[in-house]
């Protein structure tokens, strides 16, 4: 009698902290903390703990991890719940595929933060690097960008040598003289005109720029006031930026390791407006085409039904 009841007591002591540790899972909150290229709001929002103070009822975890396609991966297993800074070619892709996510707000907008760039000075314009190398990430909004302006000069990616790489390796390869242009995004733009490069062609008048907030679809159906709630904080963010701009300046030059004079210049490219509009749909729609264009969306996807208007 003695042991039954040794063991009816240990596996009540198994089911209570089972449901304790399942309590613990289900009010988790994780939250990327992508703060590249230039995501000023999400850096200032980790320096003030703003994510803990406005959903205090959570246990806030900021995931650190800088890469698009590996937080849609952790989005999809349901290691992360909210993704800040996902560019909309690369939701699109994942999307696409499956994943159960939706857009609740823009991250940001900044067509002049995506640019095709040289230091070869032989080279003047995007007609130019016919038979050249460049280099840059395929599927990229970058690279939207660069096949676009190859297009308005009767050009394809086969009349370039491209060797497809991650942007940060791109600039790299550039500065060391190995390829004749690189696929750039926001800081790197800068870091490359200093070093004597010009810009071929931007973002401007070719893409938005767009990057969104998304939040895996199962947390959203469990907590469906989070969106409203985290639009309240991301707005509290931005007014505060403006009120305080030195601050801002501060936060992002210390984050980045650069000036505030060169942050001046990043930021002046970048919109952070939130509100989803029906030009950020007519976006989404051209970057499908771009994608379905060049073989990389292997399934229809319906952009309207990935938003939470």
């Amino acid at each position: 009698m003695k042991k039954r009841a040794f063991i009816l007591a240990l596996l009540a002591f198994i089911l209570a902290f089972a449901k304790e540790e399942a309590a613990i899972a289900a009010d988790a909150l994780r939250v990327s903390g992508w703060t590249r290229p230039f995501n000023l709001h999400v850096m200032m929002e980790i320096e003030d703990g703003a994510y803990a103070k406005a959903f205090p009822e959570f246990d806030v975890t900021i995931v650190d991890m800088q890469s698009g396609p590996n937080l849609m991966a952790a989005l999809e297993a349901g290691e992360v719940d909210i993704v800040q800074g996902i560019g909309d070619a690369a939701f699109l892709v994942a999307a696409s595929e499956g994943i159960d996510a939706r857009v609740f707000a823009v991250n940001s907008r900044s067509p002049k933060a995506f640019a095709v760039v040289t230091k070869n000075p032989d080279i003047k314009n995007i007609s130019d690097l016919k038979g050249h190398s460049a280099a840059g990430l395929r599927g990229s909004v970058v690279h939207q960008v660069f096949m676009a302006a190859l297009a308005e000069n009767g050009m394809t990616e086969s009349d370039v040598d491209f060797y497809p790489m991650p942007l940060a390796n791109a600039a790299s390869t550039l500065l060391a003289g190995r390829v004749d242009a690189a696929l750039l995004v926001g800081g790197d733009i800068l870091r490359i005109e200093q070093a004597g490069g010009t810009v071929l062609a931007d973002g401007e008048g070719r893409v938005s720029g767009l990057s969104f907030a998304v939040i895996r679809a199962p947390f959203l159906r469990d907590h469906p006031d989070v969106v409203a709630r985290f639009i309240a904080m991301r707005q509290a963010t931005l007014e505060a930026i403006q009120t305080d701009r030195a601050r801002a300046l501060e936060a992002a030059a210390k984050d980045m390791k650069q000036e505030p004079a060169e942050i001046e210049r990043i930021m002046a490219m970048y919109d952070f407006g939130y509100a989803i509009t029906s030009d950020d749909i007519s976006s989404m729609e051209a970057t499908k085409k771009y994608l379905r264009d060049n073989k990389m969306l292997r399934n229809d996807v319906d952009i309207e039904s990935l938003f939470v208007m």
